[in-house]
C-alpha cells in the first residue's frame, strides 16, 4: 500500500511539473521560429522541439523585436526599478522587523497585531488611494513614485520579526559585552546569519516588482519609462503582431526570474542560527 501511494504521489508531482514546464518550453521554442512555423506546428509535439536544422535563424525573432521596439531601454527600466525596490524593501522591513523583535518599544504587541491585520488587505484594494497620495506629492512619473508604495510591506516586516525572534539573545549579549553597538550587532552578527530570510524576501520582492503591471501603467505617463511587463503588453497590441517576437519578449522577461531562483535557491535553505554560540 505504501509503495502504491508513493508511486501515485510521484506520478502526480511529475504531472504538475510537466504542466508548469511545458508552457515555458513552448514559449522559448516559439521564440526561435518563424510565425509560419508556429502556425503550422501548433497543437503537435513538434511545437515543443526547436528547429535544429536551421539554428542560425533562432535569433532572428529577437533581432526583429529589438529593431521594432526599444526593448533594451525597458529592460534597463525593469532592472533599475527592481533594484531600488528590493534594496529599499530589505533595508526598511529588516530594520522594522528587528526593532519589533528585539527592542522594548511601546505598544509592541498592538503593532504586531496590526501588522497581521494589514496583511489581510491586498495592495490592489488601496491602489486608488495610494495613487492620489503619490500624485499629491508630485511623485507621479518618477522612480520614487513607483518604488515607495512597494518598499514598506507588513508581510515582509512580519517575516523578518518572526525570524529575528529565533536568533538566540546570547549572541547579542556577547557582542554587547565586547563593546558593540546596536547597529554593529545588526550589521555584523544578525545580517550574516540571516541570509535565508533576506534572500527569501529579496526573491519575493524581486519577482513581484519585475512582474508588476498595473501600478507602473498607472504611475508612468511616458512610454519610455515603462518596464518590461508593460512593454511586452504594448508589443502584443502593436499592429502587426508577430507571435514569435512576442514570445521572444516574454522569454527575455522570464530569464532573470529563472536566474534569480536558480542562484538564490541555496540561500533559502534554513540554517541553524544557534551555531555561533560557544
Amino acid at each position: 500500500m505504501k509503495i502504491l501511494l508513493r508511486v501515485l504521489k510521484i506520478t502526480i508531482l511529475i504531472a504538475f511539473a510537466v504542466l508548469f514546464v511545458f508552457p515555458t518550453i513552448w514559449m522559448f521554442v516559439s521564440s526561435t521560429k518563424s510565425v509560419a512555423e508556429i502556425s503550422r506546428e501548433i497543437g503537435t509535439i513538434q511545437s515543443f522541439i526547436p528547429n535544429f536544422s536551421n539554428i542560425g535563424s533562432w535569433l532572428n525573432p529577437y533581432k526583429e523585436m529589438f529593431s521594432r521596439f526599444n526593448f533594451s531601454l525597458h529592460f534597463f527600466n525593469s532592472v533599475l526599478y527592481s533594484a531600488v525596490i528590493v534594496f529599499g524593501s530589505l533595508l526598511v522591513n529588516s530594520l522594522a522587523g528587528y526593532a519589533l523583535a528585539v527592542f522594548d518599544i511601546p505598544f509592541k504587541k498592538y503593532i504586531s497585531a496590526f501588522l497581521i491585520i494589514l496583511i489581510i488587505f491586498p495592495f490592489q484594494s488601496v491602489l486608488i488611494q495610494i495613487f492620489i497620495i503619490v500624485n499629491e506629492l508630485n511623485l507621479a512619473n518618477t522612480v520614487w513614485g513607483l518604488a515607495l508604495p512597494h518598499i514598506g510591506s507588513a508581510f515582509n516586516i512580519y517575516l523578518f520579526m518572526v525570524f529575528f525572534k529565533r536568533i538566540p539573545k546570547e549572541l547579542r549579549e556577547s557582542a554587547f559585552m565586547d563593546g558593540a553597538s546596536d547597529w554593529q550587532v545588526f550589521t555584523k552578527i544578525v545580517i550574516p546569519i540571516s541570509k535565508p530570510i533576506f534572500m527569501t524576501i529579496g526573491i519575493l520582492v524581486f519577482v513581484g516588482s519585475w512582474n508588476d503591471y498595473v501600478w507602473p501603467l498607472m504611475i508612468f505617463t511616458e512610454t519610455g519609462k515603462y518596464p518590461l511587463s508593460v512593454a511586452v503588453n504594448i508589443m502584443n497590441e502593436t499592429k502587426p503582431v508577430y507571435l514569435n517576437q512576442v514570445m521572444a519578449g516574454l522569454t527575455i522577461t522570464t530569464i532573470p526570474i529563472l536566474l534569480v531562483y536558480i542562484f538564490g535557491q541555496k540561500y533559502i535553505m534554513p540554517q541553524n542560527t544557534s551555531s555561533g554560540i560557544k
